[in-house]
């Protein structure tokens, strides 16, 4: 951190490498997470000489022949390629079901690896990985087919979603950190609002997994221009490395620094890199990690609850998504801000209590217009204003408490919880529906109250430089200007 404050907070080559991996990275994500959504949808059905339009409720439990109707428009998608019209709920759980396993194993493996060999052999590999999973799903001959490389696009995408942000982050100094990470997630943002777009316009499921295959390439081919990141080389004294990354950041930046003229103190020689298990040596650092698991696990299952929730809304659900990802980026920048001045901690209990006040306000379904109700807008504030930049803060927070040494294994492990989360809503928002329509908002509003509690007890870490160690006591790895 000391020796980017003496490069510049706002170095030209901080600026460049996050540029690169969030426009390469952060764009690309949103289209592996949210295409299952559009492509498992069910087209519009037409029944022949009638010429009126039926639903797959009359088709299916009418066992009407299939001669006698046929698909509306020219949209293909998974159920009208491989005729599952009859298991519209099934194909959908499908995907999750195959996809959420496959991020666990994924942040588990980079996690572990990334913490080993580097964070950019590890990203490489998986974003390789990524572009053979996509293209074998576009090239699909049946739905079981799909499926399983779902599951492989599922655990190259669980290894580069957490492991590219700590590559990211590690170029950036402290104090600029925040806006770093919240402008990097204005280009998911981007991502999540082309998603539906290109499936307006495309129609073909096939055309979705095409374009993640060619952008995983090119990502790829960015990132083998990337350094590794400096952090993770003084962790692992990697001294020649070093002295050769410093060197190239400085030539990025066309400062008249040399490498001689700035000193590091290398860290002591640990066994750390990779090991999660060495939380368990004191219970306040093990209390410490299962506060901010709970907290990723809250995050992801408000996030993905209120997601799934947008087919039970006014307005169709292109429109709804699109709305959703344009609406998350300015919220991210005003988190950003706070971040900063107000530090992690309070940042995140305002988000819970956004979460909780439009959860509340949320079960009152007043008529607006023909299109919008409070439900529709409370419910998209609560999911962008509250729950969107709650996963910015954790990761923030997460990132400055966890050393160098278990960074990407520490996160990718509360990452894994997270996909707890974002595994459940489908079957909790079921569940709730058969007993109260609202029952979803007051589980919401009770699980961020605990969350809350929690909060109020983990360390701040506005201003604190970024461990090397567990016990670092930020004294070691220590720049300074000869």
């Amino acid at each position: 951190d000391d020796v980017y404050q003496i490069m510049g907070a706002r170095s030209r080559a901080t600026i460049i490498i996050c540029f690169l991996i969030s426009l390469f990275g952060e764009t690309f994500a949103p289209f592996a997470v949210i295409a299952p959504l559009f492509q498992t949808q069910i087209p519009e059905i037409q029944c022949g000489s009638l010429n009126i339009t039926c639903t797959t409720e009359n088709i299916c439990t009418n066992g009407t022949n299939r001669g006698t109707w046929e698909w509306h428009n020219k949209h293909r998608t998974l159920v009208s390629e491989f005729d599952l019209e009859c298991q519209e709920m099934y194909t959908y759980l499908a995907t999750a079901v195959f996809f959420v396993p496959g991020m666990a194993i994924g942040l588990i493996l980079a996690g572990y690896l990334s913490d080993r060999i580097g964070r950019k052999a590890t990203n490489m590999v998986f974003m390789g990985g990524s572009a053979v999973a996509s293209t074998a799903m576009g090239f699909s001959t049946s739905y079981q087919m799909f499926l399983v490389f779902q599951a492989l696009l599922g655990v190259t995408l669980g290894g580069t979603m957490v492991t590219r942000v700590v590559w990211m982050l590690e170029f950036v100094s402290q104090s600029m950190r925040p806006y770093a990470s919240a402008i990097s997630a204005q280009f998911f943002c981007v991502g999540t609002a082309l998603v539906p777009l290109a499936d307006y316009y495309l129609e073909d499921w096939r055309m979705l997994d095409f374009i993640i295959a060619i952008y995983s390439v090119v990502c790829v081919a960015v990132m083998y221009w990337i350094p590794e990141s400096p952090h993770w080389l003084v962790a692992n004294s990697k001294t020649k490395e070093l002295n050769k990354t410093m060197q190239r950041l400085i030539d990025i930046n066309r400062s008249k620094l040399c490498i001689r003229d700035i000193k590091i103190i290398p860290v002591p020689e640990h066994n750390e890199s990779g090991n999660i298990c060495i939380v368990f040596r004191d219970y306040r650092t093990l209390a410490i990690v299962l506060g901010l698991m709970y907290q990723w696990f809250l995050a992801s299952f408000l996030y993905y609850g209120f997601f799934h929730m947008v087919g039970t809304l006014n307005g169709t659900v292109h429109w709804n998504v699109s709305i959703m990802g344009l609406m998350e980026g300015p919220a991210l920048i005003m988190a950003g801000i706070a971040t900063t001045k107000l530090g992690r901690r309070s940042t995140m209990l305002g988000l819970l209590m956004i979460v909780i006040v439009t959860s509340i306000i949320s079960q009152f379904n007043v008529s607006i217009s023909e299109f919008w109700d409070l439900r529709r807008i409370f419910s998209l504030v609560g999911s962008k204003a509250g729950s969107g930049p709650l996963f910015f803060a954790v990761y923030i927070l997460t990132l400055e408490v966890m050393p160098t040494s278990i960074r990407s294994i520490g996160m990718c492990t509360c990452s894994l919880v997270a996909r707890i989360g974002a595994a459940t809503p489908p079957f909790f928002l079921a569940f709730c529906q058969s007993y109260y329509s609202n029952l979803h908002y007051l589980v919401y509003i009770g699980l961020c109250i605990i969350a809350c509690l929690i909060m109020w007890n983990l360390p701040e870490t506005k201003g604190r430089s970024l461990k090397q160690t567990l016990n670092d006591n930020d004294i070691e790895s220590k720049a300074v200007s000869v």
